[in-house]
């Protein structure tokens, strides 16, 4: 009967260890998850910065990534990839003593990297790391190389505990507990990132004294209630404990996360600016060259006419950075009546001149009964700015070019709809063309649309697209009262 006990003790003590087994394999799941999503925002952040920075090395990219290396010591190294023609060069970032420019050739494969925009995870020639690259401009790589033993380090995993992590067969990062176990229980899983497509085993060894304690075997069953009751409230403050860390631990998490969320909110304010302004500012550029001919004329009408755009581009330019400003800070929109009709030509007034000189028809139909509606002017006015740009990239090369913008009322919205006959969408990207950074564009930023939805969204407005001959976007608007 005593052998039967202990039996039973010790199939009890291999279920519950199995179940903390269960519960580290499920801690570094979440901790792996946390961790590799860092990865992929400061990845977004860095390339929105590297593209803004064509020139290297950069003083805004050290900085950045000099903050990033001192935040998350996992990430060793940060480095931008210039592949040209039979070179490969790499400015290393977040040094101290600075950037330091590489030359890869001779140590690096980059197979098929410059032909995709996606996120590809790939072992580190040094031990212990794997390396993360993302094309972020034409020929141009971003690398973040993550330090495993660091990624996951949890603290004191215990003795028994063995954990290995591996890419793409590939072992990266491997520890050994419990060589002399009797029996071994294993977990494994395979991340949910599809740009970091890890593979973890968690495995936990059982000796023979921790199936069947020593002091099981003298007086066993006259000391079972004792030990029973000993071995419970063991369990209880084990599991308040590892309780607590757990708890002490996603805290520390959700601060990393936060800071990282910052990271990627300046990378994609920064864009998002350069990407708005570049209008107004060619605008000005180019009337100020105009003003520059008419003084050399002697003709103050045209010098008079082209001053007054300077400043209505100026002001807009202005507005448009308040605009931007208060997007990023969450503030609500700046809403009020106007009449549509009105706002749209006003609008499609900015591009009239620069179609006609391309040689690009704009056909342009409302209905009479548009009537008002309640928007933030100068955001509804660059949303439409910027459909009617696209469509006049699109129809460039097309013979008899030409854009129309209709605008009719439909029960309680109105409906402005920008056609073209241009070569339409790719089927397989009308899904994502209104995510972020994603273009089909050679020197696109894939900024546009995502900001024009969004700023749609604040007036309780949305847009679609479609192919219908040429691209179709097709924007709703409310006319009831203010939201």
């Amino acid at each position: 009967m005593s052998l039967a006990v202990m039996g039973l003790l010790g199939a009890y003590q291999y279920t519950s260890d199995l179940s903390d087994l269960s519960e580290r394999t499920r801690s570094m799941e979440m901790l792996l998850a946390e961790r590799l999503a860092q990865h992929d925002a400061h990845l977004s952040g860095l390339g929105a910065v590297v593209r803004m920075s064509p020139d290297e090395p950069s003083p805004s990219i050290q900085g950045l990534a000099e903050n990033i290396i001192t935040r998350y010591p996992r990430i060793t190294d940060i480095a931008t990839i210039s592949i040209g023609s039979g070179t490969v060069r790499a400015v290393s970032y977040g040094r101290a003593m600075g950037p330091e420019i590489i030359d890869l050739q001779p140590i690096l494969d980059l197979t098929g990297l410059e032909k995709t925009g996606d996120t590809s995870a790939r072992p580190a020639t040094t031990p212990h790391a794997y390396e993360i690259f993302k094309l972020v401009a034409p020929k141009r790589l971003l690398r973040l190389r993550i330090d495993t033993d660091a990624l996951l380090d949890m603290g004191d995993e215990g003795a028994q505990y063995s954990s290995m992590l591996s890419l793409n067969h590939t072992v990266l990062f491997e520890k050994n507990g419990g060589t002399d176990a009797l029996l071994t229980a294993s977990n494994t899983l395979d991340t949910s990132n599809h740009s970091q497509p890890l593979h973890l085993m968690v495995s936990r060894g059982f000796r023979l004294n921790e199936l069947c304690p020593p002091q099981l075997a003298f007086p066993l069953l006259a000391g079972l209630a004792a030990i029973t009751w000993l071995i419970m409230r063991y369990r209880h403050a084990s599991r308040e404990r590892q309780s607590q860390e757990r708890r002490a631990m996603l805290f520390e998490q959700e601060a990393k996360l936060a800071q990282a969320g910052r990271v990627n909110a300046i990378g994609e304010m920064a864009s998002g600016i350069a990407h708005e302004l570049a209008q107004p500012i060619a605008a000005i550029l180019s009337q100020s060259q105009a003003a520059k001919r008419a003084l050399a004329i002697k003709r103050p009408d045209i010098l008079e006419s082209a001053i007054d755009a300077n400043i209505r581009d100026a002001r807009r330019a202005g507005d448009i950075l308040s605009r931007m400003r208060a997007y990023v800070s969450g503030a609500p929109a700046r809403i009020e009546e106007i009449s549509l009709t009105e706002a749209i030509t006003d609008a499609l007034r900015l591009v009239e001149a620069d179609l006609a000189q391309r040689g690009i028809a704009l056909a342009v139909t409302m209905s009479d009964n548009v009537g008002t509606g309640h928007v933030d002017v100068i955001s509804f006015q660059q949303v439409l700015h910027n459909l009617v740009r696209n469509a006049a990239d699109a129809v460039a090369d097309r013979q008899n070019p030409n854009i129309t913008v209709d605008v009719l009322r439909q029960g309680n919205e109105v409906l402005i709809v920008v056609a073209d006959n241009g070569p339409g969408i790719e089927p397989s990207s009308l899904d994502r063309i209104f995510d972020p950074f994603f273009t089909t564009k050679t020197e696109g930023m894939g900024l546009g649309l995502p900001l024009s939805a969004r700023l749609l969204e604040k007036m309780n407005g949305s847009i679609e697209a479609c192919n219908d001959g040429g691209a179709r976007f097709t924007i709703h608007l409310p006319t009831g009262m203010l939201p």
